[in-house]
């Protein structure tokens, strides 16, 4: 079990480059909506069968964290009866999806016409345009009229980032759609610094850097880094490209140029900054290619790392619950302000273009996104046999079961399409949920100029492969603080030019000029 939350508290820190909805695309998006059988969906419910025998199964992606649920038939069955009792038309089947084969299998499903997945989620598998490109999903658009709360929950910007050319191709899963930049150190060392009563202060990164020096001072044998690519606290607004091939600063907040990071001030600022640390011996023996660090905290190597979260409440909560690295075990800095998370969201649900009866694939996504006991089959399985409601109105495992023996995956509950009608599970912060729900409509919330920008690098395409592969060959070193940055950064950016990338940025720059005409920014 400690590895399965290990895990969970990677997914957590490495987020920020994690397949994004607007990475980039080699060809248009295709503006059709069709099930398998090639026709355009209308968005026509047929009327409901009185013989639930006869409704339409809707097969269904369900994450694990090992290779299996033991209790996958017993839930997926109370879901399912509990839909005949609302009459709702439809059944689910689910496909449960391990974490470390989840990438495989879903593109086994996704190509499999007798056997198809129906309904799925994308995170960590793909992006909304490269499923488009590959005709992998059908758009949603016609299902607007028939479900109009589902375009209305989120805010706006949101919709953008699951759209291509104006259609709405996934849904977004609800989030809290901003985050801050926080560093999260190990309570003890904390304590043995002098420092603990700093927890919850916001703090510069100097004044971070101050602790570092006092904690490996005393704790010479730990690290203090995992990963080193927070783009919250570096102010990057990446577009959804992995290689930060043009980005905007100020996480795009306001912001109309993009720019080749690489050779600016900031990333060489950074760059010099994690070679101080690697220098000093405050990153783990070869980071590159180290585990993430989650598992790296967990397994007693780094006692610090950078985390992402709307609020200080909810970051303990995450790491406490799902993340798990023990009840008051560390104490928490703010490295900077609130704001949108950038120009792309991480998590969002598609309908298969293999999916024989969109329709009911609408019906039930539709329910799992504002039906809460639907919602809480999949998040938490069945109350009194999984999980059971403490006095605090939160969840926890119910009487007679552990982490070994519960039988479904309760940490999770991100990866559904609207984790806000769950309850809290592991935590003492019942208002979990609510306080998420109050970002999406926060005035002082802003978001990056780019949302739903999609770029699409057919006129640089060959320069686009000959700069991923130099950015392959030098990123990883410079920001992992292994070279001389002086000789490396200057060697990098000069074959990066020589490979184009000032054709890309000024592509890039024509499409997001156009991009903001068009939706008067």
């Amino acid at each position: 079990m400690k590895r399965i939350l290990a895990i969970l508290l990677g997914i957590v820190m490495m987020v920020s480059l994690a397949a994004c909805g607007n990475a980039d695309t080699a060809d248009s998006a295709k503006g059709s909506s069709s099930g398998a059988d090639g026709n355009v969906n209308k968005a026509e419910s047929p009327e409901v069968s009185v013989n639930p025998s006869d409704w339409p199964v809707i097969s269904v992606d369900v994450l694990s964290f090992t290779d299996m649920l033991d209790r996958k038939d017993e839930v997926q069955k109370a879901l399912n009866d509990y839909l005949v009792s609302i009459n709702a038309g439809v059944q689910a089947e689910f496909i449960v999806n391990s974490w470390g084969d989840r990438s495989n299998n879903l593109t086994m499903l996704l190509t499999d016409n007798d056997n198809p997945i129906d309904l799925f989620c994308w995170r960590f598998y793909s992006s909304v345009d490269s499923l488009v490109k590959n005709d992998q999903v059908i758009s949603l658009e016609g299902y607007k009229d028939t479900y109009p709360e589902l375009w209305s929950m989120f805010p706006e910007p949101v919709y953008l980032t699951c759209q291509i050319n104006g259609e709405q191709y996934s849904l977004p899963n609800a989030d809290s759609f901003g985050n801050f930049c926080t560093y999260m150190l190990r309570k003890s060392v904390a304590e043995e610094i002098g420092v603990a009563d700093m927890d919850g202060q916001e703090i510069s990164l100097d004044e971070l850097n101050e602790i570092i020096i006092k904690a490996e001072e005393a704790f010479p044998d730990q690290a203090w880094w995992g990963d080193m690519a927070p783009l919250s606290l570096l102010g990057v607004d990446n577009l959804g490209d992995d290689y930060w091939l043009g980005v905007l600063m100020n996480r795009g907040v306001g912001e109309t140029e993009i720019i080749n990071y690489y050779e600016s001030d900031a990333f060489r600022a950074w760059c010099e900054q994690t070679r101080w640390y690697n220098e000093n011996g405050m990153v783990p023996a070869d980071p590159e290619n180290t585990v993430p660090t989650g598992t790296l905290y967990a397994d007693n190597v780094t006692s610090g790392g950078w985390v992402d979260g709307y609020s200080l409440e909810y970051v303990r909560s995450l790491l406490q619950g799902q993340g798990s690295t023990g009840d008051g075990d560390f104490v928490l800095f703010k490295l900077n302000d609130y704001v949108g998370t950038n120009s792309c969201i991480y998590n969002g649900w598609c309908i298969s273009s293999l999916c024989k009866n969109p329709d009911a694939a609408m019906k039930l996504l539709n329910l799992m996104m504002t039906d809460e006991k639907v919602c809480r089959f999949f998040t938490l399985g069945i109350e009194g046999v999984t999980y059971q409601v403490n006095d605090n109105g939160c969840a926890v495992l119910a009487d007679g079961v552990d982490d070994s023996t519960v039988g479904w995956n309760l940490s999770a509950p991100w990866f559904y399409p609207n984790q806000c009608l769950s309850i809290p599970y592991n935590t003492t912060m019942s208002t979990y949920y609510t306080d998420m729900e109050k970002c999406w409509f926060d005035e002082s919330s802003r978001f990056s100029n780019a949302m739903g920008f999609v770029f699409d690098n057919t006129e640089v395409y060959d320069q686009v492969k000959a700069c991923q592969m130099i950015i392959d060959q030098y990123r990883s070193a410079l920001i992992y603080g292994e070279v001389d940055v002086d000789k490396y950064l200057t060697k990098f950016n000069e074959e990066l030019k020589a490979a184009g990338i000032d054709n890309i940025i000024a592509e890039k720059n024509k499409q997001f000029k156009e991009f903001l005409e068009a939706n008067g920014i």
